[in-house]
């Protein structure tokens, strides 16, 4: 993700929550609540773009237990 787009969208989240802040005072319950739930999943998915690259599970242990019987299963069918 470039940088500068990244800097300028948390600092356009960040001005949007603020402004959530001061405005949440006029709003129903379960509009503050679907609200909050929103900027909870765009912080919890930003985060998680920024580790889009890192490898969360080691998959490279599984296949190299996996592969061999893979191997022959598919041995058998071909």
């Amino acid at each position: 993700m470039n940088r500068i787009f990244l800097v300028f969208f948390v600092f356009m989240l960040l001005l949007s929550f603020g402004e959530f802040i001061l405005k949440r005072k006029g709003m129903d319950g379960r509009q503050q609540r679907v609200i909050v739930i929103f900027y909870t999943l765009t912080i919890v998915f930003l985060i998680a773009l920024q580790f889009q690259y890192y490898q969360v599970l080691p998959t490279s242990n599984i296949m190299n237990i996996f592969s061999p019987h893979v191997k022959r299963w598919v041995d058998q069918f071909v």
